[in-house]
């Protein structure tokens, strides 16, 4: 089975088409057989990408570190959980398991998994697709500052293709389809 690792935020935000959004992306993962490798919770966009996938009945395998177990409180509706003892166990088990990565809007541990993801692939530490799920903008500033450094001689331009980023569902689906195409 092919996974995809998401990273997503664990709250909600304030845009209540990005929920929608990114339940039906589990969804279409499932319709895919791909499965979801994540960061556990079940709060936040977190715990709207593996109930989206898991009501379409696919698989979520969550990785959770103990001491957050109970305060991003743990998805017991999931596949598969596993405990960790540490963030840097947690990341490395989602980020071996994962085929692709997928980066959903989030805060700053969402945003420090989306710069160690492509820095390991800037390093060639792997060769994994990474796409970032843009949704109305979010992500403009950041790319923004990759070009800003490019110009200033600290990117080279040919890394910012490191990853890819689609403003809507029609493209992740399309990046879906690029890992395994639907089923019939």
């Amino acid at each position: 089975m092919i996974k995809l690792c998401v990273f997503a935020g664990s709250s909600l935000g304030d845009d209540e088409s990005l929920v929608q959004n990114v339940h039906r992306i589990g969804g279409m993962m499932a319709a895919r057989d791909i499965g979801l490798v994540y960061g556990g919770g079940r709060t936040g966009l977190m715990g709207a990408i593996a109930d989206g996938i898991t009501d379409a009945g696919g698989y979520a395998h969550g990785i959770i570190p103990r001491f957050l177990e109970n305060l991003e409180i743990a998805h017991q509706g999931i596949t598969d959980l596993t405990i960790t003892e540490t963030m840097h166990e947690r990341k490395t088990i989602m980020y071996e398991e994962g085929d692709a990565f997928l980066v959903l809007p989030g805060g700053f541990g969402t945003m420090e998994e989306v710069m160690e993801i492509i820095t390991w692939r800037q390093l060639k530490s792997h060769n994994k697709p990474i796409m970032l799920y843009n949704h109305d903008g979010f992500w403009d500033s950041l790319m923004a500052m990759w070009h800003i450094s490019s110009e200033k001689g600290f990117i080279r331009p040919a890394q910012l293709g490191l990853a890819d980023s689609a403003d809507d569902l029609d493209g992740i689906g399309d990046f879906l389809d690029s890992l395994h195409p639907p089923r019939e």
